[in-house]
């Protein structure tokens, strides 16, 4: 995947780069038993009427359907588990395991101590990072060990150019950060100090900006956190 975002430096020159994400090629390959590549499907496991909550449903207790497993295959449908699966969609479903078109959604906010906070209605996002106003750096450069100690990354992206002004652009931010040995916060907005939201409708993400260069070559990687560690105190 790989999309657009409108990004800024400390000296406020603005560009629209790429980025996008990746994953590391498995250094373990599965074959068959002749060498033949293998490859990954989705296959359907069950329906709605074979699963454990309608099973239990049906029988009351937890021994029941275990001896009902143990003498027969309740949780298998002869003629839709092992379908191939390509195309899906996601629906929600009550506790008869009936699909249902209206919901209320809730946020749950905890305290760092894993205790229950607040539910409330979630708030909604726009998405952010192609917007009018720029992500753009948010306060002072963070020492890589701070930012490693203090927050949980959930994802990142590589930041790449599209011609040669953009690839001096993010060169140089690159450079500033890897001789610094320090990470940098992005924010967005007007005022440059809201989260970063991917797409409408999505999670808010606190963003940092690593930088890495060899001679001519850089890396610029956006890693995202939406969990920060705190100590609790005794």
């Amino acid at each position: 995947m790989s999309t657009q975002i409108n990004l800024a430096d400390n000296k406020g020159r603005n560009a629209e780069v790429i980025f996008k994400s990746f994953t590391k090629k498995p250094f373990v390959k599965t074959v068959t038993p002749k060498g033949e590549a293998t490859q990954t499907v989705r296959v359907l496991k069950s329906v709605a009427q074979n699963s454990y909550e309608n099973l239990l449903k049906a029988n009351e207790s937890d021994e029941a359907v275990a001896q009902l497993l143990i003498t027969a295959d309740p949780e298998f449908d002869n003629s839709m588990t092992g379908l191939f699966v390509e195309e899906t969609s996601k629906v929600y479903i009550n506790s008869d395991l009936k699909p249902v078109f209206r919901i209320h959604k809730t946020e749950a906010v905890y305290l760092p101590d894993g205790t229950l906070k607040e539910e409330r209605t979630p708030k909604e996002t726009i998405a952010n990072i192609l917007a009018e106003h720029p992500i753009k750096p948010a306060g002072k450069l963070l020492p890589k060990i701070e930012v490693y100690n203090k927050f949980v990354f959930s994802k990142k992206y590589q930041l790449t150019h599209i011609n040669g002004l953009t690839f001096d652009f993010l060169y140089e931010m690159a450079k500033d950060l890897h001789e610094n040995d320090s990470m940098m916060m992005l924010a967005g907005g007007a005022k440059g100090n809201e989260p970063l939201v991917f797409k409408d409708g999505g999670k808010t993400y606190r963003a940092f900006l690593e930088g890495r260069v060899k001679d001519k070559s850089y890396i610029l990687l956006i890693h995202l956190s939406n969990l920060e560690l705190k100590g609790i105190s005794k």
